[in-house]
């Protein structure tokens, strides 16, 4: 079953909660947004207006996607949502209460100076990560705005491809190992419901071939921040119960940890907080049921 829940709201307000894990993710949340403000004042500024993709209008959906000369090529345009009880607000309801939270953490994020790279986790599986991750890459990516890869790092149990409704027609882990011999060539990916969006996704059924490899992922994402993407999703295993997590932080810009209302418990925040340190946490969804 796919990492997400039946139309997950983000909680970015501050208003009481009876959530037993409620203040913690108040305060990391406070904690963490300033703390990443202090640290990235001394990094370069981010790229003006002038220099993003411009607006793919609505009519161009079903055009051609674009895809990052000598980096990526497409091989797949996708635009079917999967069926069942889980949803695309960006997609299936635009202007849902889902849609406008993303467009507030997009607003968020640029307020720390728009990480570049961002990787998503929680605590433990089925936390809303993969929801988290396919809501902001597309909260970036609609009405053209950027241009955004959505990357799959979940190799033991991965769900972004069926999250999304189709089958990756190349596996990322494959990839990986063949870029190691081949890093020239050009990384297959899908653009999935916008042109602008593009999904490199682990196949199901490679499930037990391919374990993370620290060199083979840093060599994509060095390839994938010197391209024209302005902005790489990482969709990462939980953060418990492994140390695949600790090496992706190092390759990324920031780290936003997700929890579910009512199952994600404050213990399990703190000790992903402390597994995770010394990481730049970016912040905490909360994600209603």
């Amino acid at each position: 079953m796919a990492d997400r829940t039946s139309e997950p709201v983000p909680r970015l307000s501050r208003e009481p909660d009876h959530d037993p894990a409620h203040s913690v993710l108040q305060a990391t949340l406070a904690e963490a947004l300033s703390s990443a403000s202090r640290s990235q004042s001394s990094r370069p500024p981010a790229r003006n207006d002038s220099q993003r993709i411009p607006p793919v209008p609505a009519s161009a959906r079903n055009s051609a996607a674009p895809a990052t000369p000598g980096v990526t090529t497409v091989v797949l345009t996708h635009h079917q949502a999967p069926s069942g009880t889980a949803r695309l607000p960006f997609v299936q309801d635009s202007d849902s209460p889902t849609a406008a939270a993303f467009r507030v953490l997009r607003h968020k994020l640029r307020e720390v100076d728009s990480p570049r790279i961002i990787a998503i986790t929680s605590p433990n599986a089925a936390e809303g990560k993969t929801t988290c991750a396919i809501d902001l890459a597309m909260a970036l990516a609609e009405h053209g705005r950027s241009h955004v890869l959505l990357l799959e790092a979940n190799f033991r149990s991965p769900h972004l491809a069926a999250a999304l409704g189709f089958s990756p027609p190349s596996c990322f882990g494959a990839q990986m190992a063949a870029h190691m011999k081949t890093p020239a060539s050009p990384w297959q990916v899908t653009a999935a419901f916008f042109p602008n969006l593009h999904v490199l996704a682990v196949d199901p059924a490679s499930v037990g071939q391919w374990v993370l490899n620290p060199p083979a992922l840093k060599n994509a994402l060095d390839q994938f921040r010197a391209s024209s993407y302005e902005h790489i999703i990482v969709d990462c295993p939980p953060t418990l119960g492994s140390a695949d997590v600790n090496v992706i932080e190092d390759l990324t810009d920031g780290v936003l940890m997700t929890a579910v209302a009512g199952r994600t418990s404050a213990t399990s925040l703190q000790q992903a907080a402390r597994h995770l340190a010394p990481a730049n946490i970016l912040g905490v969804v909360l994600l209603q049921r």
